[in-house]
């Protein structure tokens, strides 16, 4: 498959300021427990950035949309996505800058991917604990290249915790967002703290979030003012 029958597979690929490479994202009306969340003040979905700003474009809406469907109905989807990723000049990518998982096939194909690109260093951020859950109890094995990170659901909340049924995520590494105080400090901060609020939004030279050894990471939310 060349580079222009990979597009018509995939569509673009998203093009993210912050972060190095590249990502892949949908519209954040189709994610199903960040929609419950977005209802639910304190939450992190409540102040949620993927229904502002840039996301809120109809250029960006429409791309989601196709991606969407391609990602969940094209044959040649897989296909089409190892072929971009394989190309990237920089080995990270990240899945869902938008939106989130929708089903357990859907992730399946996504690990296929990772599995098929074993240069490209992936992450996998998700609020859908039940999809990851149930793939995991069906003998999923999480590639060595990619991170999968359960996303806390309350804003300045602890870590997830998983126990009883959920007991396999309890390997995964994970993240969690906060506010800043009075003195520009994080708010119950827990293990490493995102760097970019204070690096005009940008990664820059810190790769936490895709080393599964960096058992949390601490998100500045990106809709607060320093």
């Amino acid at each position: 498959m060349n580079v222009k029958e990979a597009h018509r597979h995939t569509h673009s690929l998203s093009n993210t300021s912050k972060m190095p490479g590249k990502s892949y994202g949908i519209q954040a009306k189709f994610c199903g427990i960040g929609a419950k969340l977005a209802k639910v003040e304190g939450t992190v979905c409540s102040s949620c950035y993927g229904m502002n700003g840039f996301y809120h474009m109809p250029s960006t809406i429409k791309a989601e949309d196709i991606r969407m469907d391609l990602m969940l109905n094209d044959p040649l989807w897989e296909d089409g996505m190892v072929v971009k990723i394989e190309r990237l000049k920089e080995p990270w990518f990240r899945w869902f800058d938008n939106g989130d998982l929708q089903s357990i096939y859907n992730l399946e194909r996504i690990v296929r991917v990772c599995e098929r690109t074993p240069r490209i260093n992936h992450w996998l951020p998700t609020k859908e604990y039940g999809i990851v859950n149930e793939w995991l109890d069906n003998g999923g094995l999480v590639p060595t290249n990619l991170a999968i990170r359960p996303s806390g659901y309350k804003m300045n909340g602890t870590p997830p915790v998983f126990r009883g049924k959920f007991i396999k995520m309890a390997e995964l590494p994970t993240s969690t967002a906060t506010r800043l105080d009075e003195d520009g400090e994080p708010i119950n901060p827990s293990g490493s703290v995102c760097p970019a609020h204070w690096q005009n939004g940008q990664c820059r030279d810190c790769r936490k979030c895709w080393n599964k050894e960096v058992q949390n990471v601490t998100y500045i939310d990106q809709l607060q003012k320093v």
